[in-house]
């Protein structure tokens, strides 16, 4: 099967482009301009990939970046940190180019899966999660098969944003780190590469129409338990140290007399919430399997990747 995938140059991205490699799939990938030598071939993957120069926010780049393609993995988004009319021009707009030329130039019997945020069924306010609705719902207007996959906290070898800032902190000999709230809330971090293997899982499945997965580990965990899980697999001793909401909606309060605190408080509202996601889909339709984070951190921590700054 010819694949094209967007979004290879990220974290989750670079994963798949390696999974889809292994199993012996022809695959061309966009990169921005500039952006090409950000995909590296993959070692033993057997096969090169194909690279599309082009920009999602510009229909014109795209011609023929899925010509005689037969799926697209489309997991490019533009999130918060970005702005509103980035995320509007990339998760909107970029969707609406890329059905444009899948219409132009791919195969008859073309799909579309989405990867992207479970921050989509969210029950806070995220200009990120509503692009991201509005994205599946033009998809699903298209008249083109789609599914959606939609992973949450996603960690693992490689996630300088996100896993390996964590694991520095939490390895430090001593001292405290601030947890908000009281730490009871919960979420469901997924290994990146449970992810890649539940897409893989879903090229087996006989319906594979109009599906949608929720992708997260077997159980939630507190979050006392997720940075606690994290200090062990890190082998640090720092402390945790809780601030409950009172004083961290006061702290936020004396900020706002000074600068924006609009990010703060959405921060705030993230841990009052439970964050627990229902696999069940995955797990019967799929036979998918995902690893707890005590697992998965213990494997992510064992070599010393973490340690070091992201390889230019």
């Amino acid at each position: 099967m010819r694949i094209a995938i967007t979004g290879a140059t990220g974290f989750i991205g670079k994963y798949m482009v390696r999974g889809m490699l292994a199993d012996g799939h022809d695959v061309r990938v966009l990169a921005r301009k500039g952006r090409e030598n950000a995909i590296e071939q993959p070692a033993n993957a057997g096969k090169a990939f194909e690279i599309h120069t082009g920009d999602l926010t510009d229909r014109q780049s795209l011609d023929g970046f899925l010509a005689g393609c037969d799926l697209l993995l489309h997991l490019a988004s533009a999130h918060e940190h970005l702005g509103d009319a980035e995320m509007q021009q990339v998760n909107i707009k970029g969707t609406e180019h890329l059905l444009d030329e899948a219409k132009a130039h791919a195969n008859k019997n073309f799909k579309i899966w989405v990867v992207s945020s479970a921050v989509i069924g969210a029950p806070v306010y995220s200009y990120y999660r509503d692009s991201k609705r509005v994205q599946e719902k033009i998809i699903r207007g298209s008249g083109i098969e789609w599914a959606s996959f939609r992973p949450t906290l996603v960690y693992g070898v490689g996630d300088y944003r996100h896993t390996a800032p964590l694991l520095r902190k939490c390895a430090k000999r001593g001292g405290r780190m601030l947890i908000p709230h009281d730490g009871v809330s919960k979420i469901n971090p997924v290994h990146v590469e449970d992810v890649v293997d539940a897409v893989k899982r879903f090229f087996g499945f006989e319906r594979g129409v109009d599906c949608v997965y929720e992708l997260a580990g077997p159980a939630a965990i507190t979050y006392n338990d997720f940075i606690d899980q994290t200090i062990a697999a890190a082998g640090g001793s720092v402390r945790r140290l809780n601030i409950s909401k009172k004083w961290a909606d006061r702290m936020i309060f004396v900020k706002g007399l000074f600068t924006d605190v609009t990010q703060d408080r959405r921060a705030s509202a993230y841990f009052n919430l439970h964050h627990e996601h229902d696999i069940t889909n995955a797990v019967d339709e799929l036979g998918w399997r995902p690893r707890t984070y005590a697992e998965g951190i213990r494997q992510v921590a064992a070599t010393d990747w973490w340690k070091h700054d992201e390889p230019a």
